[in-house]
């Protein structure tokens, strides 16, 4: 595991967490949240355990194909993303900003 590889996970981790109904459209901006950063932070400690979890379970290879495989562990950097963020969003007493439809 590399440094590049934990910097792309939490950057995965802080995209990975987009505002409520984000689906729609017109995406209208998102309401100001006191939570912000503390949303983006869940997001990249769940990108980090995304990432981590996905190259325990799928070894990265090295040599030609370390691109694709740290690229495929991009995917489960987004998972741990937004499942950690649904978590601490039921915990905080909210609705999951995947879920929610405001």
């Amino acid at each position: 595991m590399s440094v590049a590889l934990l910097i792309l996970w939490a950057a995965v981790g802080w995209c990975g967490t987009p505002w409520p109904g984000w689906w729609r459209k017109p995406w209208p901006p998102p309401p100001p949240d006191p939570w912000w950063l503390i949303d983006r932070i869940v997001g990249i400690v769940g990108g980090l355990i995304g990432g981590w979890f996905f190259t325990q379970n799928w070894p990265l290879p090295q040599g030609d194909t370390a691109a694709l495989a740290a690229a495929a562990s991009a995917v489960g950097a987004l998972a741990g993303s937004i499942i950690l963020h649904d978590l601490y969003g039921f915990v905080r007493g909210g609705r999951s900003s995947q879920a929610s439809g405001s």
